[in-house]
């Protein structure tokens, strides 16, 4: 499929080891402190249990509080979210899959034990468990249990299944029942998890990748940033060709273990980041791996071909679903990906999924509000994300040509050359258009509600 840009040389300069096009990397700093969110998030409360089993109240500056996209209406699931068909021969049960990965070879005889120490001590606990809590905690272990049953434990899978398997019997052995959406953060880890009532709780990647996103743009922060950096990459699965970061929950008739084009694509956009800001260039090959769920369909991966380009879906266990934001901000990640590392490879998946949102932008909008999907308008919070994501875009493409007009003057060593030709990049218009669209809609609405109107 044509990318979309013509091939030209590029030069390339060495910095920190990374190979960059002509652009100093303090300019480059900058462009990439502007691109999705200038300034921290304020603080957001976060259950942090300690190692003693107590649990603290946290404000954590770090960890932004976006709305958390809902389930799928009804009939908005296809056939993909069903059950794989059981091979006859199939593990009955959590335990017996992690023997047979022993014996295959695929999982060293120490962790398949410890694993299956932890999946014990987690089942004896719910015996002893009662209500609520015993019933978030079989949740959990059926999930488990379910994926062995359909062949779907792998060598690589089977740490973040047994991870979440762990951190809930650590939680719901001492703690009582949580509302939908509470964070927590677990002793000796980064990683943001979040309650989901019926299914306990739940490594939150979004989250995830919004703290490290964050620790990036308060730049100050770079040993906790190169940890979270190395944590998350730890609990990548072997999928689509390439790594994902699975959610190991039921939700919106999805069953585990699913992706999202949303989380996957604010992972890479991380790790892209980590990469600048830490100076070390293996993150920008752990993000390009991280690149297979968007070339790759349902359910494995998030890419739908469309006439237009590709859409990369939200879900990847809903191929009928268009949720704009969610796309918007996975081709922002695979956008600052192609950008910082310049890869060919994020560079296409980028320009192919952009036709299509210059297509969907237009949808996004009915001309008095903005649509969370088609048919379904957005609330007040949703219409803010979806104005920021779209404002990212616009902004981006802005930089993008006045980053190649620099090139340009690099190039020739005269100061005064401007582009002839504009058409290597695409034409920000119909994000700027629609941001300023989305941004008039939303003034008018706060004022009718009489809330206050802050710029912006």
């Amino acid at each position: 499929m044509q990318c979309g840009l013509r091939p030209r040389p590029e030069r390339h300069r060495s910095i920190g080891g990374v190979r960059r096009p002509p652009v100093l990397l303090a300019a480059l700093l900058i462009v990439a402190s502007a691109l999705t969110g200038a300034a921290p998030a304020a603080a957001s409360e976060v259950l942090v249990l300690d190692r003693h089993g107590d649990v603290h109240v946290r404000a954590d500056r770090h960890l932004p509080a976006p709305p958390e996209p809902p389930a799928p209406p009804p009939g908005a699931v296809a056939s993909a979210a069903a059950a794989p068909a059981r091979a006859a021969d199939a593990p009955r049960t959590l335990l017996a899959a992690l023997a047979r990965l022993e014996r295959a070879g695929t999982l060293p005889a120490d962790r398949a034990a410890a694993y299956a120490a932890s999946y014990r001590d987690a089942a004896r606990l719910a015996r002893r468990l009662k209500g609520t809590r015993r019933s978030e905690l079989r949740a959990v272990l059926a999930n488990a249990n379910a994926m062995a049953r359909d062949g779907l434990i792998t060598g690589s899978r089977a740490k973040v299944v047994l991870e979440t398997v762990r951190r809930n019997a650590q939680w719901w052995g001492a703690n009582a029942p949580l509302a939908y959406g509470r964070r927590i953060r677990f002793p000796g880890s980064r990683l943001v998890w979040q309650s989901y009532p019926g299914q306990g709780v739940q490594i939150q990647w979004l989250g995830t990748f919004g703290r490290m996103n964050q620790l990036f743009l308060a730049k100050d922060h770079p040993t906790a940033f190169a940890a979270m950096a190395r944590e998350v990459v730890a609990f990548a699965v072997d999928r689509a060709g390439g790594i994902a970061w699975e959610y190991q929950f039921r939700f919106g008739g999805g069953r585990p273990p699913w992706v999202s084009g949303l989380a996957q694509g604010t992972g890479i956009q991380a790790l892209s980041r980590a990469a600048v800001r830490l100076r070390e260039p293996q993150w920008f090959s752990v993000a390009r791996r991280a690149l297979g769920v968007f070339r790759t369909p349902p359910p494995s991966g998030v890419r739908v071909v469309t006439p237009a380009g590709a859409h990369y879906l939200a879900y990847s266990y809903a191929p009928g679903q268009r949720i704009y934001n969610a796309f918007f901000q996975s081709l922002i990640g695979l956008h600052d990906f192609a950008t910082f590392a310049n890869d060919p490879l994020g560079r296409r998946l980028w320009l192919q999924g952009e036709r299509q949102a210059r297509v969907e932008v237009r949808r996004s909008n009915s001309g008095t509000w903005s649509w969370y999907q088609p048919g379904v308008p957005s609330d007040l919070g949703y219409h803010r994300v979806l104005r920021d994501f779209v404002t990212g875009l616009c902004d981006r493409l802005n930089r993008d040509r006045q980053r190649e007009a620099i090139e340009l003057r690099e190039r020739t060593g005269n100061p005064g050359a401007v582009l002839r030709s504009l058409d290597r990049w695409p034409d920000s218009g119909p994000y700027c258009q629609s941001a300023q669209t989305m941004n008039r809609q939303l003034w008018k609405r706060l004022r009718a509600l009489g809330l206050p109107t802050p710029f912006g």
